[in-house]
């Protein structure tokens, strides 16, 4: 991915976007996470994948949103284009001013051996290169903790398994458990990053950062609650019903299947091509290791924003008033938590277990 000297991204040699429509992208995706200031010398963007061996559902690992596809070129790609000087240029006379000492470098990082590796590395300016090396250190021990982390939820992982264990498990053709996934994903959380600052998500939420205060038009809201969110939406509905109803929305067990035409798999030596997720990425010795519940999202940002984006995007009146979508939302950080109920009122949240104590000193048992 190379800018020519036209001003138009050169992809595999095939001249594409302009100077405005690469800003025009650009603005978007900072702006979508809100980074619009502040801006560090050194910005990794990260796409995923997934290293798996002899696995039909290699695809099912990668990234969702890239059409399950690994996102090294998606990240590669934006990369080129924050750091070119003329969409820089766009991207001030737009108020979002980058400095000219800043570096963005694209990574990927696999979700199975827990390793981010560096793309495009050796354009980095040298004046970066301490600030990249203490990156990758850091990278390095994340994924050590990391390793060790999702290794004690992985079948037959010796106790104290980490990284080297991981790794090995990428590389085995008769693995039929590299990793679980997204398995026991549960909730979509859109706010600032102080929101969930401190706590442990047990790798279970999907984390959009988002400051209500710099979308005065409700552009950014709108694209995360119908992109990305639906996106998680889907991951997670995928995961439901593969879950409650194995044998008619699942995929069956991996170890008796057959690859048709590289285009889906048969159990055994025929029938119809199977659906949804196989056994071995929810169930452990025959117990759900997933948790069929359905996507809570999770959005700091005025209640009436939020109906406005609502009440003029049908799919998320499909998702929140159908029940698909659970919704949870305050205006603010000093503000209470609301829920959404299907008909489009609000009430306020309360924690399971006060509900339950209240229903029992009515003589009745209600679960929240």
């Amino acid at each position: 991915v190379t800018p020519d000297g036209g001003g138009v991204l050169e992809v595999a040699g095939t001249p594409g976007l302009s100077d405005a429509a690469q800003a025009l992208f650009a603005e978007s995706a900072l702006v979508t996470i809100g980074l619009t200031d502040e801006f560090a010398p050194l910005i990794l963007l990260c796409g995923h994948g997934s290293t798996t061996e002899n696995n039909p559902f290699a695809s099912a690992l990668d990234c969702g949103a890239c059409g399950g596809n690994r996102g090294a070129s998606s990240a590669r790609v934006m990369a080129a284009i924050l750091n070119r000087p003329e969409v820089r240029a766009l991207l001030a006379e737009r108020g979002i001013a980058i400095p000219e000492a800043t570096w963005v470098v694209a990574g990927e990082h696999d979700t199975t051996t827990d390793r981010v590796v560096l793309l495009d590395a050796e354009l980095v300016p040298a004046g970066h290169r301490a600030a990249l090396e203490q990156l990758m250190a850091d990278l390095a021990s994340a994924g050590d903790g990391l390793a060790a982390e999702r290794a004690r939820d992985l079948p037959g992982a010796p106790a104290g398994a980490g990284a080297a264990h991981v790794a090995r498990r990428s590389a085995d053709w008769a693995q039929v458990q590299p990793e679980w996934g997204l398995a026991r994903n549960a909730a979509f959380v859109v706010g600032p990053r102080s929101l969930t600052q401190g706590l442990d998500l047990g790798r279970r939420t999907f984390l959009h950062s988002y400051d209500p205060a710099g979308d005065p038009g409700l552009r950014s809201l709108e694209t995360i609650l119908t992109a990305p969110m639906v996106v998680a939406h889907w991951i997670n509905t995928q995961y439901y019903f593969s879950t409650v109803d194995p044998g008619r929305l699942g995929a069956g067990d991996k170890v008796t299947h057959n690859v048709v035409a590289r285009a889906g798999v048969v159990q055994g030596v025929g029938g119809d091509l199977r659906v949804g997720l196989p056994l071995q990425s929810l169930f452990d010795d025959g117990q759900p290791f997933h948790e069929p519940v359905r996507l809570l999202t999770v959005v700091q940002a005025p209640q009436s924003a939020l109906d406005e984006v609502i009440g003029r995007n049908p799919v998320l009146q499909e998702l929140f008033d159908g029940g698909w979508v659970h919704l949870a939302a305050r205006d603010d950080a000093g503000a209470p938590w609301h829920l959404r109920r299907r008909d489009g009122s609000w009430v306020p949240w309360r924690p399971a277990e006060t509900i339950d104590r209240a229903a029992e000193a009515q003589g009745g048992v209600h679960h929240g």
